[in-house]
């Protein structure tokens, strides 16, 4: 992990595409290899298959095609670094010289990078940047990261928060929306002290919108909302938000409270079937 793509620093000529990657790295921290082509190169594909790509799924073809290779050049000329983990695709993060150039353009949003993070974070941080991509690219909403809001003391890892109530994403819309992404149950009473701090935070119409990854997941949540009196709680699963291209209802604690993005979704197209990262997790180097 960490690994700089190899073999010395090379000077080039960077494009409008390697300053849009470098850009998205420094606001999301880390992105995988199919991230980066549904950011950069198939911006013209259908819905479902760019969140199968904003969700990091990927083709065996990808290792061999001109984008991969440009990537390991940004490598090389220290724009970016490449991160090797067990059963993902490469994964990359901004370097040093890379967010000097953004910041040399006025193209930097004024925050520390990230170079770096530790593989248990990993899943989590790929999701959150998953949900983000989807509600920007598509929806064209402006989402505010975790790291965007609070100053981190360092590159890697993941700092706590200064107070409770800091969400993965902020969403600024007429109807601000926190966004929390679950990948696992955490316990009834660290809900209530998230919640109850939540409830001291928010302002006007702001509601906190959960993702949950676990099985049961939204009547779990929508159980503990119904518990502590908490409506600006709404919950959907997140396989069935990638499934709908983010278009899935949010369901609040009673019947009839629904937050949504979008339309309702008619039954989704299967996105192409991917290869699995875990097929080819040491085809790049």
């Amino acid at each position: 992990m960490g690994k700089n793509c190899g073999l010395k620093d090379q000077k080039i000529i960077l494009t409008p595409r390697d300053l849009k990657v470098l850009s998205h790295l420094e606001k999301w921290g880390i992105l995988g290899l199919g991230q980066l082509f549904g950011i950069a190169v198939e911006t013209e594909a259908g819905p479902q298959a760019r969140v199968a790509r904003f969700f990091n799924e990927f083709e065996r073809a990808d290792y061999g095609r001109w984008f991969t290779h440009r990537l390991i050049t940004l490598c090389r000329s220290g724009q970016l670094k490449g991160h090797s983990y067990v059963n993902h695709p490469k994964m990359f993060t901004l370097a040093e010289r890379g967010h000097a150039e953004l910041e040399r353009r006025s193209l930097s949003l004024g925050h520390r990078y990230r170079d770096s993070l530790s593989e248990e974070l990993l899943s989590h941080e790929l999701h959150v940047a998953a949900v983000g991509l989807v509600l920007t690219e598509l929806y064209g909403l402006r989402v505010r990261t975790e790291r965007e809001r609070y100053v981190w003391t360092g590159r890697g890892g993941r700092s706590p928060a200064p107070v409770r109530a800091v969400s993965d994403l902020w969403v600024v819309d007429t109807q601000p929306k926190a966004i929390e992404v679950e990948m696992s149950k955490k316990s009834e009473t660290r809900y209530k002290e998230i919640w109850d701090a939540y409830r001291l935070r928010l302002e006007g119409n702001a509601v906190v919108l959960y993702l949950t990854a676990w099985p049961d997941g939204v009547r779990c949540i929508r159980r503990l909302a119904r518990q502590f009196h908490a409506s600006f709680i709404h919950v959907c699963g997140l396989a069935e938000f990638r499934q709908t291209c983010g278009r899935a209802p949010f369901l609040g604690a009673h019947d009839g409270q629904v937050v949504s993005f979008g339309p309702a979704a008619p039954a989704a197209v299967a996105a192409p079937r991917l290869v699995p990262a875990l097929t080819l997790g040491g085809a790049l180097v």
